[in-house]
């Protein structure tokens, strides 16, 4: 039934895991200005949030151009994945309980099995570029996401093999 609240409906235990994975997002994105003040002192003259945009736009323009593209090629495969699989799979509905329909033969999953941790690489990589004068520094933050996402692309190709050959099975049988 689930590991987290099993008394709860399958959804909403999605749904409790979503309000935990999004406000992961927003603490990240919240300190972000304050870790861009540690790196670069002159930047706590400015204020809280204009930091981020204050080091983005002092970025050289092909830099800032090429983080723009990834960013804007990430966000594209991440919103393709939601639309392509839902809410509850990319969630990873299954583990709560909540009935997934194998999906393999729409777009972006025709071209990988994982477009949403491509397209979440991308945009975490484009902070590398967005830092370009603090690189070193950023690449330290960027580098702990590319692991945690490398380690949940391994657990999901690797020990989630038999959930996705049943869900397989099952779309194969309905046809």
């Amino acid at each position: 039934p689930g590991v987290f609240f099993p008394w709860r409906k399958p959804m909403a235990r999605v749904w409790h895991f979503r309000n935990m994975a999004y406000s992961k997002q927003l603490w990240f994105y919240g300190l972000l200005p304050w870790y861009l003040g540690l790196l670069d002192t002159a930047r706590l003259a400015e204020p809280y949030y204009w930091r981020i945009f204050g080091q983005v736009l002092a970025q050289p323009q092909l830099v800032l151009v090429t983080g723009l593209a990834m960013l804007a090629v990430g966000c594209f495969l991440e919103v393709a994945s939601f639309n392509a699989i839902g809410e509850a799979a990319i969630l990873y509905g299954c583990k709560f309980g909540v009935e997934i329909e194998w999906v393999d033969n729409k777009f972006p999953y025709t071209w990988t099995n994982h477009p949403q941790h491509i397209g979440v690489a991308l945009v975490y990589g484009s902070l590398l570029l967005f830092g370009w004068s603090v690189f070193a520094d950023m690449l330290i933050v960027v580098a702990w996401w590319f692991c945690l996402y490398f380690f949940q692309t391994l657990v999901e190709g690797y020990l989630a093999q038999d959930e996705h050959e049943a869900l397989k099975a099952k779309a194969s049988k309905s046809q």
